[in-house]
């Protein structure tokens, strides 16, 4: 009989293991879909206080230009402290969008804390024609909150989740003139604006997983834990 003891103690040459985003398109892929569009929306709280959008909307646009051909639309929503930010894009694009912002250094995205409040695969349309940013002026004078309750955290994500949402729409069919008019007075127009008090108490919500954590779970190969290669 051939001896496979020393097959069993090596792992498989020119195996990789899978992420879980490999795992999800694979399956995908089996039902006959090309391409994965993922919405995802973060929450972060900037290092510095801020008087308009300039320097984030700067910053943010250079690396989604760098990935556009991931077809990434969306919404920057900034605040004095603390921002919201919806990405739309396939999926593995997005997934780089975010380490390219993670690994570009603190000094750089200027965020001090940023958790993922809303991720949803394989969405069916997108509410953003192309990619945009906008500032809202404060008068709270609050730089950081206590977390929100683990009980109304899914209350307060969903809020933010649906003004979100909504803003896209709101946007179609405006010219150059009109678009920035609207983006540049939001509040004028949008009732519901949500209270940076809110997206600052969601920042440090341990119940939302930080950018690291949500790529930790979709971008990091699968470490399964098999009980042959335990050490008893």
């Amino acid at each position: 009989m051939e001896d496979t003891t020393d097959l069993q103690d090596e792992p498989f040459e020119g195996t990789t293991r899978e992420t879980l985003l490999d795992v999800v398109q694979e399956r995908l892929q089996k039902t006959g879909k090309s391409k994965l569009i993922t919405r995802l929306i973060y929450v972060a709280r900037f290092i510095r206080k801020e008087q308009s959008v300039d320097a984030h909307k700067t910053f943010h646009s250079r690396i989604i230009e760098k990935h556009q051909d991931g077809e990434v639309t969306g919404f920057l929503l900034c605040y004095p402290w603390c921002m919201i930010h919806l990405i739309e894009a396939r999926t593995s694009s997005l997934m780089s969008i975010l380490r390219d912002t993670l690994n570009s250094g603190q000094q750089n995205h200027g965020m001090v804390e940023a958790r993922v409040i809303a991720s949803t695969e394989d969405i069916p349309s997108r509410c953003f024609e192309g990619w945009h940013a906008a500032f809202v002026s404060s008068g709270s004078h609050a730089s950081q909150m206590d977390p929100v309750d683990s009980t109304t955290i899914v209350k307060d994500a969903t809020e933010v989740n649906t003004f979100m949402r909504k803003i896209g729409p709101s946007l179609l069919g405006l010219s150059e003139i009109e678009l920035k008019r609207k983006l540049y007075a939001l509040e004028s127009f949008f009732d519901d604006v949500p209270a940076p008090e809110l997206v600052l108490a969601l920042v440090p919500a341990e119940d939302a997983p930080t950018l690291d954590e949500y790529l930790d779970i979709f971008d990091v190969p699968l470490s399964i834990d098999l009980d042959s290669e335990q050490v008893w």
